[in-house]
């Protein structure tokens, strides 16, 4: 999940990223821009357990396909939700988000509406917004939804 943040005077990528557990260049990457304005806003994860999803913390040894079959996941979806790439490396400490069971996830697409991903998930547009705090339909945005 994604919440905004409104960028401060002195903040800096680096600092933004260590509030909210995260990297500097996956926030880069979501925001799709390398410099900051203060007062501007951006997107940046958001790390609460809810009813979506579960918060593991990673311990030595832990890899994301053994996370994923505890969990009865997948790899892809764990990726998604956590805004990691598969050469990515987890360390102990680092928390992992978990979508719950009977929750989905969908990566929206360049030009999609809210019409067209209501449509291919099977639910209804009011499901949609309700079950996202802001849905913004930009490329490659996570869209949760309950199955």
């Amino acid at each position: 999940m994604y919440k905004t943040y409104q960028v401060l005077q002195n903040d800096t990528w680096e600092s933004i990223a260590n509030k909210f557990h995260t990297k500097a260049d996956t926030l880069q990457q979501i925001n799709g821009m390398t410099m900051l304005v203060p007062g501007s806003i951006i997107v940046v994860p958001k790390l609460v357990e809810d009813d979506y999803f579960t918060t593991y913390i990673i311990k030595k040894g832990d890899n994301l396909y053994e996370i994923a079959r505890r969990y009865n996941s997948s790899v892809d979806v764990l990726l998604n939700a956590n805004g990691l790439e598969k050469d990515d490396y987890l360390y102990p400490g680092q928390e992992l988000l978990i979508p719950k069971e009977g929750i989905g996830m969908y990566i929206t697409k360049d030009g999609e509406t809210l019409v067209d991903v209501s449509k291919k998930l099977g639910t209804t547009q009011s499901s949609l917004i309700q079950d996202n705090e802001k849905i913004y339909l930009l490329p490659e945005q996570l869209i949760i939804y309950k199955k």
